[in-house]
């Protein structure tokens, strides 16, 4: 049966590798359970949409603001350890966090504060630990292995939300707890990246280390991104799929509310979109034929939109998690084939970098976003903010998808069109 497994899964045959996963699950339920610890909380302290739009916002926007410079630093250090040190200091922001809020001592400057550390250690580990990938596994069990971070970053919705939100339901100082949750994640996250045998083999001098300038390397990289349009089509394609499809965290409270349930259908929707995340990314790591990407990243992308679109006419607390479910299935799928094709052009060289652009793009957006849509629902409803974006997402990609000749390729092949061609089409 494992061998099975291995040969169906074959990125897991890298021990290494399988150590970096563990990591992925631990990390990224932390994150999951951290969001739904903040929002909840600050929807208690103020009842407003909006405040939760800044909170969320003040989570992601250090991924826009340092993730470049920690993708160059990812790409001049040791990326283990930098991911080490870096989920250290999420450690101890989560677990002041939670102090404060057990004690009820916590306000909203305090959640603001300690979100844009947090975000800002997160923005550090997120470079460094998707930059390990190419260094454990075999080029041919790439997609494979994107597949699986995939699979560790929304299928640990179902872990932290879950343990989260039983949390939040059964103690009154819930929200607290689910800190302290999220710190103990983040250590044992920690202990899975000290058992990887992998060690940087860099042979830059201690001289050379000492000079760098991190701005320069960023701008070589900014550099060669403008220069292959392949990746700067799939930042395109990331920032309106993150920016019009997954912008919706500051908009779950107050739509459960108003569905029915509260707190409890909070966290059913969050741990549903985990489950299909989960489902839906298995899916695609099983894909062996390059052809049939281009299918599901289709698929994806519809899908995408039209979960959303559900999610926005829904009036009660099952039909909410079915959206959430369907999301889930859609988005994850969507997220792991536009690493995958990134991460397979890019030099070593550029890789932590590039990777920070790309995650740069898909948290800021949905920063921007979800700070965007938190004010406006305050006056016009969680469910406008819903539709009106995902609608106009289902537009854009079926506009591109039919009159833009390179993404028209990889919808059809699977696979991009060479460089020079792409750049003949702009």
């Amino acid at each position: 049966m494992i061998h099975n497994l291995l040969n169906r899964f074959p990125a897991l045959q890298s021990q290494d590798f399988r150590k970096l996963f563990y990591n992925y699950v631990l990390s990224s339920a932390a994150r999951w359970a951290e969001m739904l610890g903040r929002g909840w909380l600050i929807f208690e302290i103020t009842g407003s949409t909006g405040a939760v739009g800044i909170v969320t916002f003040c989570g992601m926007v250090p991924s826009l603001l340092f993730g470049p410079i920690g993708g160059a630093l990812a790409d001049r250090f040791d990326r283990r350890l930098m991911a080490m040190w870096s989920a250290g200091f999420g450690v101890l922001f989560s677990a002041l966090l939670g102090i404060l809020a057990i004690s009820g001592h916590v306000v909203m400057w305090h959640v603001v504060v300690l979100s844009i550390l947090q975000g800002t250690a997160f923005a550090a580990v997120t470079p460094a630990s998707e930059a390990l990938i190419p260094s454990l596994v075999p080029r041919e069990h790439l997609l494979n292995a994107i597949s699986f971070r995939g699979i560790a970053r929304h299928g640990s919705k179902v872990i932290g939300p879950l343990l989260g939100g039983v949390l939040i339901v059964e103690r009154s100082d819930g929200s607290g707890w689910v800190f302290i949750l999220t710190a103990v994640f983040l250590i044992l996250s920690i202990s899975q990246l000290y058992r990887i045998s992998w060690r940087n083999l860099s042979t830059r001098s201690a001289t050379q280390q000492s000079n760098f300038d991190v701005f320069s390397p960023i701008a070589e990289a900014a550099r060669y991104v403008v220069q292959d349009r392949r990746i700067l089509m799939i930042l395109f394609l990331i920032g309106g799929h993150c920016g019009f499809t997954m912008a919706y965290d500051s908009l779950l409270p107050g739509l459960a509310t108003e569905v029915g349930g509260g707190g409890s259908t909070f966290a059913a929707i969050t741990v549903a979109v985990g489950i299909g995340a989960l489902i839906g990314t298995l899916g695609v790591s099983m894909i062996s034929n390059e052809y049939y990407r281009g299918p599901f990243l289709i698929f994806s992308g519809l899908g995408s939109g039209i979960a959303l679109l559900m999610l926005g006419f829904t009036n009660g607390p099952i039909f909410s998690v079915l959206a959430g479910f369907i999301a889930g299935c859609t988005q994850a799928p969507f997220m792991a084939l536009s690493a995958t094709f990134v991460q397979e052009i890019v030099p070593d060289e550029f890789r932590g970098r590039v990777m920070a652009f790309y995650l740069m793009i898909a948290a800021g957006f949905m920063a921007l976003m979800n700070l965007g849509f938190g004010f406006v629902a305050d006056s016009f409803g969680e469910r406008l903010m819903l539709i009106i974006p995902s609608a106009f997402w289902l537009l854009l990609f079926v506009l591109g998808a039919f009159a833009y000749k390179p993404l028209n390729f990889l919808l059809r092949r699977g696979v991009f069109l060479a460089n020079s061609e792409t750049i003949s089409e702009n």
